[in-house]
């Protein structure tokens, strides 16, 4: 860019014009652009007139003077409006030459520059060719994997826009596709760099893709892998611990359940033997036919009671899996007894060597075992409730009966 400098020092238009703009556009980037333009900035704009002289250095006075104050305003809207910073820049090109009196035909052909200078299409005029490819050159050729970076986080901090980095390189690819060189100087001087440019950014934005393939698939195999990589946010002491507490717990309350049932059990069992017994004598349904009715009801609830209580205690048991379950699912309901009995010894400590040697695959076969063992525990607390229940409203109804059958 050194030799730019030297370059330009030779060949700049009239000072007078050109001077002023560049004092009047260094004063509107100081006022009004912050460090979020890490791209479009004063140092932009100062290469890119530098690249305007260069290009247009064979062009005559007048059109290089159009351009080069193209140059000096293309950019300078970005510090008011940065996504229509195109108009923006025109509007203050336009009050900046209207108070310097600058020929209006001139003007017109500045704006028309500032405009065209990012469009697609074949430039208008010389001005618009010499601008074009200037912002062509700086922005895809010199440095471009340099200045890429740069252009993507300003984009972020002044839009507030995350923008994957697959995405990032397969919209500079495109740009990279439809930048075109209109003058003879640039094509000779900058069409083999693009094109180099293209060939690289291309195996960037290839292998971005597959990156990015490859992220979504792991995602996705993620989301339906439960229990992967637990160990690395929680001890492995403090999932034992709840495992084991939760097994204890379960157990222990199946343990209560079963003797709250052989309690009830034992009770019907008695008061119906004996209730029998008393019916077996005949003179009981001639001398107290009134005691008929209460022992009947409590001969209905009481059996009634104590079959829900033996469905309570009796044994279930829960078999997930089959002759014909795969091999793949076998794996997952390996820990109760229920699922397992049906495989040979061979298939059986195969399947555990690889839940064994997955931790993924033993926890959740410990959290499906944790899970069916609830689902056994509720059903039989929900028999085990209707037995008492029964009995409860059973014996009650069998002592007012009998009182009311005494006393009335």
């Amino acid at each position: 860019m050194t030799d730019l400098k030297k370059t330009a020092s030779n060949i700049l238009p009239p000072r007078n014009i050109v001077e002023s703009a560049q004092q009047y556009i260094l004063k509107r980037f100081n006022e009004k652009a912050g460090n979020q333009l890490l791209f479009n900035n004063y140092q932009r704009t100062t290469q890119l007139v530098e690249l305007v002289q260069v290009i247009g250095e064979n062009m005559d006075s007048e059109t290089l003077e159009i351009a080069t104050l193209a140059a000096w305003f293309q950019s300078i809207g970005c510090v008011d409006d940065y996504k229509n910073y195109e108009n923006k820049s025109v509007v203050q090109a336009r009050v900046f030459l209207q108070n310097h009196r600058y020929p209006e035909s001139k003007t017109n052909r500045v704006l028309h520059a500032i405009l065209n200078a990012r469009k697609d299409g074949v430039p208008m005029g010389q001005a618009e060719g010499i601008l074009s490819d200037a912002v062509t050159a700086f922005d895809y050729t010199i440095d471009f994997f340099g200045k890429n970076p740069l252009k993507r986080l300003e984009r972020e901090l002044v839009l507030n826009e995350k923008i994957e980095t697959a995405e990032w390189e397969q919209l500079q690819l495109n740009h990279l596709l439809e930048a075109k060189f209109y003058t003879s100087f640039g094509k000779i001087k900058y069409e083999p760099t693009l094109a180099q440019n293209i060939f690289t950014q291309k195996k960037i934005a290839e292998k971005g893709r597959a990156k990015a393939f490859q992220k979504a698939e792991d995602d996705e195999e993620n989301k339906l892998r439960k229990y992967q990589n637990i160990e690395k946010k929680v001890p492995r002491s403090g999932i034992q611990t709840f495992f084991r507490s939760n097994y204890r717990a379960h157990t222990h309350l199946s343990m209560i359940a079963d003797r709250k049932a052989n309690i009830l059990i034992s009770v019907n069992a008695i008061v119906i033997s004996m209730l029998i017994s008393v019916l077996t004598y005949q003179d009981v349904t001639t001398t107290s036919p009134q005691i008929l009715l209460p022992v009947v009801t409590f001969l209905m609830t009481g059996m009634t009671s104590l079959v829900f209580a033996i469905l309570a205690i009796r044994p279930k048991v829960t078999q997930l899996n089959t002759s014909k379950t795969s091999k793949d699912e076998v794996k997952k309901n390996i820990v109760f007894f229920g699922n397992f009995v049906h495989l040979e010894l061979e298939e059986y400590e195969e399947a555990m060597d690889a839940v064994f040697r997955d931790s993924e695959l033993m926890y959740g076969n410990m959290t499906r075992d944790l899970y069916h063992l609830g689902k056994v525990l509720d059903k039989k607390y929900r028999y085990l409730t209707n037995a008492y229940n029964i009995f409860m409203v059973g014996f009650v109804a069998t002592v007012l009966i009998f009182l009311v059958s005494i006393f009335l």
